[in-house]
């Protein structure tokens, strides 16, 4: 008996839709391809329950004459490519002739659409992936896509979507990266009937992007040009992360290889860039991923050079990784000098004879607590002699010459002061002010509600949109609240071993450790000699949190033997 059976019809429609269907967000891509295909100028998406429940697309587009309704449901039925060399030509954002049967075989679908020259349109229904009613309506020019119940026949792939809003999330932020691709597009995204986006169609990439960037820092923008390849770059200055939205010949994709090159010419540039590459379509192929996330170039190296000349040509000030101003905040108030420059403390940990590094390729993000010393006990008298033009501080303890680092140092103060908050129970500070988040963040932060809610975070939806009201209450400095909720969701964002408040506090020590002082402040004697206090205070004063050396002590016995006094 044979042991190979041919599948039966209703097993390989699901297997086939399950690769072009993923979750609401890539059904919501495939309909909206469509509408750029048909030339829309007006796109309006309607989510129910994040999509999970029904996803309506309506345009303006030019429409399906009503006798080819039943074929735009087939399998490989497409008015996009013809020959085999189409496909080493394609200029359409679909091609494949996948996209409604996928969806027929996934979900209960209705289309109503009207063509351009016709009198009537016409409306089609199916269920099961069967055609149940094909009839003559009149509607509106253009084409209208109602997808119910997605994967209700599928409870294997249903039970793994995420929440409402965790899918909102995914598909607003589909259609903001097409909405700004297509910016003579106006595009409307709608949830549970309450609108969450829309864009005018003006045809300015500029006003887009200002939308959905939000916060309000210059855009900058350069064009160039790199062999085959021509590239539109456009940048904002964002502390702490480099976000990127990239496009080749109108497609949105996801590729590694522009990942691997802005990271590698931008390391300087934190921030958004919005990147459109455009080459002949015969460089390029689009038809190696399931849902045409990713392409292959003929010539990489071309993308990687033209990334780098847009970067190197940004005009950019080098841009701090920081969330919040740099200028130094040291609590001095408690520093009670016995005279103009000397002060008693009645510890003074030994300096360590070797120093830990981080092991980077482990955590990029790694903490040493580890770091077991038995610190010599003493009562020195430190007398602060000053800051060098390089920025280190020199302490003279009557032995030794101790030159520290005030940022080395200001960042284990810091990072332990953090460390001590995750330690304790919740502690909420409220905001005098509540801050109104853009409906871009908003999504995000309703996604992990329970989360921020669960450590310090205070969301509550209002009329005028969701509002930030409380953020959790760090030691010693004001962070600014909306960027220590963006931080706070790109780590849960990137959350995979599930131990929140572990990765939580970690990113605030992290902001801690960048909003420290640096090097080129100038610090004054009751600045530099509370920095000593507030060190010794600490569990592990002798390396920074990355295992850098925070003191470099110099013996007068080195001295006598380096001035050959012995």
């Amino acid at each position: 008996m044979s042991e190979i059976k041919a599948l039966p019809e209703s097993i390989w429609l699901r297997i086939a839709a399950g690769e072009v269907v993923e979750r609401p967000a890539s059904a919501v891509k495939e309909l909206v391809e469509n509408s750029l295909d048909a030339g829309a100028t007006q796109i309006r998406v309607k989510l129910f329950d994040g999509g999970r429940l029904r996803i309506i697309v309506e345009d303006n587009g030019k429409g399906i004459e009503f006798q080819d309704l039943p074929l735009a449901l087939q399998y490989h039925a497409t008015s996009k490519i013809n020959t085999l060399s189409d496909l080493e030509n394609i200029n359409t954002l679909g091609y494949r002739g996948e996209a409604l049967a996928s969806l027929s075989a996934a979900a209960d679908v209705e289309i109503r659409s009207k063509y351009k020259d016709s009198d009537s349109g016409g409306l089609i229904r199916t269920h099961d992936a069967k055609i149940i009613e094909h009839v003559k309506i009149n509607c509106p020019y253009g084409t209208r896509v109602q997808v119910e119940n997605l994967f209700s026949g599928l409870p294997a792939r249903r039970k793994f979507l995420k929440s409402a809003s965790g899918e909102l999330r995914r598909a607003a932020v589909f259609l903001r990266e097409y909405s700004v691709c297509h910016p003579e597009v106006a595009f409307t995204l709608e949830h549970d009937g309450k609108e969450i986006f829309n864009t005018d169609g003006s045809g300015s990439k500029k006003r887009v992007l200002a939308k959905i960037w939000d916060d309000g820092a210059e855009i900058q923008n350069i064009n160039v040009s790199a062999g085959h390849v021509k590239l539109e770059c456009w940048y904002q200055a964002r502390p702490g992360r480099i976000d990127i939205i990239s496009f080749v010949n109108g497609r949105t994709v996801s590729d590694p290889v522009i990942k691997s090159a802005v990271n590698a010419n931008a390391r300087d540039l934190m921030g958004n860039f919005a990147l459109f590459f455009t080459l002949e379509p015969s460089l390029i192929d689009v038809n190696i991923h399931p849902a045409k996330s990713e392409v292959r170039f003929r010539y990489p190296t071309e993308i990687y050079q033209a990334l780098k000349i847009a970067v190197n040509n940004l005009g950019s000030p080098i841009i701090e990784s920081s969330f919040i101003e740099s200028k130094p905040v040291i609590n001095i108030n408690s520093y009670k000098p016995a005279q103009e420059s000397r002060t008693n403390y009645s510890r003074m940990p030994a300096m360590p004879r070797k120093i830990i590094e981080s092991d980077s390729q482990k955590d990029s993000q790694i903490f040493l607590d580890d770091f077991s010393l038995q610190p010599e006990i003493s009562q020195p008298e430190i007398i602060y002699m000053g800051q060098t033009s390089g920025g280190y501080l020199i302490y003279d303890t009557h032995g030794k010459i101790i030159i520290m680092d005030p940022h080395a140092a200001h960042e284990r103060i810091n990072y332990e002061k953090i460390k001590s908050l995750a330690d304790e129970s919740k502690n909420v500070q409220k905001l005098l002010i509540p801050v109104l988040l853009h409906p871009t963040l908003a999504l995000e932060a309703n996604e992990y509600a329970k989360e921020l809610q669960d450590n310090g975070f205070e969301l509550e939806d209002t009329i005028k949109g969701v509002e930030l009201r409380a953020i959790p209450a760090l030691p010693e400095r004001d962070f600014e609240p909306e960027a220590l909720l963006r931080a706070s969701l790109g780590a849960l964002k990137n959350n995979r071993d599930g131990d929140t408040k572990n990765i939580l506090w970690r990113t605030w020590a992290t902001m801690a450790c960048k909003a420290s002082i640096k090097l080129t402040n100038n610090i004054t004697r009751e600045e530099a000699l509370t920095l000593w206090a507030n060190l010794h205070e600490c569990k592990q004063p002798f390396v920074c949190p990355h295992g850098r050396p925070v003191m470099i002590e110099i013996s007068n016995q080195d001295l006598t033997r380096q001035f050959g006094r012995e």
